[in-house]
């Protein structure tokens, strides 16, 4: 172990400090830290939660919006009495940032805070910003819901119509806000697992109200997000049934035109025949009469069709 690195754990232990931060990148100081305290955060970066030797080692996973883009974070906690460590395996750290920034704002000294209070408005402000960004995809459906109804062309089929690349942009559009919408469950829900957590741990009875109410919280953020998720559903289907009407709109307009054609067509053929004797030549009138029986049974099946009200 390197001067720096000692230097580092030297001065969490001499500041007592509650929050130790950690990045992936940090390897020297998280293999450091996981000596000293006898436990594994670096290989955690999955869905399980561990105990070991005293901590409690949970991971979370979170949407967060980042400068207009989504972006996909983990976090690992490893908590007990005394300490609370954050691994974070992001490139943007806002969201630990924003609750530090809030800690360091609204309370006079976090290094007087128990762990579990430290960590209880760590995962509220997390949950905050969560609500940010399903807020904000909230936003984003309002509008595409109405670039649904521009690129199904509505059910007006005497306009032009929307093109195969039109369909695709949206579907592929809603496809990713599927997945988004997803994403942030899940998250509500290792949120949700990490505050159950915290209760189990924290002796302060004082504080598992608060928690209740965080898990409450959460829960209700995450309704909110399958709110979302079964809006999607909706546009989707939506967009389906419309292109499955437009398609089933096209295929009438061609089985008309075929009904309408095929006395000619079977006429024309019967008269391609090279037969030894056609009486109907010898008519004065006979080109205009077989026309006339042409065009007559060329508008029969077009008027059945109309009749039985097939053209709509």
């Amino acid at each position: 172990m390197n001067l720096d690195i000692q230097q580092k754990i030297a001065q969490f232990s001499l500041k007592n400090q509650p929050w130790i931060r950690l990045h992936h990148q940090q390897v020297d100081l998280i293999q450091a830290l996981q000596k000293q305290y006898n436990i594994n955060i670096s290989d955690q970066m999955n869905r399980a939660v561990i105990e070991e030797n005293g901590f409690f080692i949970i991971p979370i996973e979170l949407v967060v919006l980042y400068a207009e883009h989504y972006v996909e974070t983990r976090i690992v906690f490893a908590f007990n009495q005394n300490i609370l460590i954050s691994l974070e395996d992001m490139q943007y750290t806002d969201p630990l940032d924003h609750a530090q920034h809030k800690l360091n704002e609204h309370l006079e000294n976090v290094l007087e805070l128990h762990t579990g209070q430290l960590l209880f408005h760590i995962l509220q402000s997390l949950n905050e910003t969560t609500h940010i960004a399903i807020r904000e995809i909230s936003l984003q459906l309002d509008e595409r819901s109405e670039l649904v109804a521009l690129a199904s062309g509505g059910f007006e089929f005497s306009k032009s119509q929307a093109g195969v690349a039109d369909i695709a942009d949206t579907a592929i559009a809603l496809g990713e806000a599927e997945e988004l919408v997803a994403k942030t469950i899940e998250g509500q829900l290792m949120l949700a697992r990490a505050s159950r957590w915290l209760r189990r741990m924290s002796k302060q009875t004082s504080l598992h109200a608060h928690i209740s109410l965080l898990i409450s919280d959460i829960h209700s953020l995450k309704r909110y997000a399958l709110f979302q998720h079964d809006k999607i559903r909706n546009l989707q289907q939506s967009l389906m049934t419309t292109m499955d009407i437009k398609q089933n709109q096209v295929v009438k307009v061609f089985t008309v035109v075929t009904a309408v054609f095929t006395p000619p067509t079977l006429i024309t053929a019967f008269y391609g025949q090279n037969f030894a004797y056609m009486p109907e030549l010898t008519l004065q009138y006979g080109e205009w009469i077989v026309m006339l029986l042409t065009g007559f049974f060329s508008l029969v099946p077009l008027l059945y069709i109309k009749y039985k009200g097939w053209m709509r």
